[in-house]
């Protein structure tokens, strides 16, 4: 059973990850649930989604019970950390260092590095899949960006999952 808090700003792909993630889920047989809460109709508003693998009836996570918050935007950390539950962990977007229960990437720098800033989410997966334990492996999300039918989409994305990774790797040593 997890209960996960993905969020960001608008245009950063949070919709996108939790769709990935879900579909996942569902196709290994899990009972998922999700909801989605949208800020401003615009690129840049707060954005967060609230995903449940398991056994559960209501799709919103209440305050302190999130087993991980993945966030592509520190200062929607600040606003989304509330959810997390004692000994949770945060996987965040930022440059800043890693301390006690939050682990840091600069996901956005990664992904221009490879392929534009679009990357990002993808990127941060890669990380904090790497550094938690979930019903969804690393295996079972390269199988689904792999059954991409667009080339470029599909090797982008998979590059940016595996730099993910190494820099887990890299945190670890």
């Amino acid at each position: 059973m997890t209960q996960m808090i993905l969020c960001g700003r608008g245009g950063q792909g949070i919709v996108f990850l939790t769709r990935l993630l879900g579909d996942i889920a569902t196709q290994k047989g899990l009972n998922v649930i999700s909801s989605e809460t949208h800020g401003m109709a615009v690129r840049g508003g707060s954005v967060n989604s609230h995903l449940k693998i398991g056994p559960f009836s209501s799709p919103l996570i209440r305050w302190g019970q999130a087993d991980c918050v993945v966030s592509l935007n520190s200062s929607e950390t600040l606003n989304n950390k509330h959810f997390l539950k004692q000994g949770g962990i945060i996987f965040e977007n930022s440059s800043a260092r890693s301390e006690s229960g939050l682990y840091r990437m600069d996901a956005s720098n990664i992904a221009r590095s490879i392929g534009g800033i679009q990357l990002e989410n993808v990127v941060l997966l890669g990380f904090s899949i790497s550094l938690s334990n979930l019903e969804i492996s690393l295996d079972d999300i390269r199988q689904k960006l792999a059954g991409e039918s667009r080339y470029m989409t599909r090797e982008h994305n998979l590059a940016a999952l595996e730099a993910g990774v190494r820099s887990a790797e890299a945190l670890l040593m």
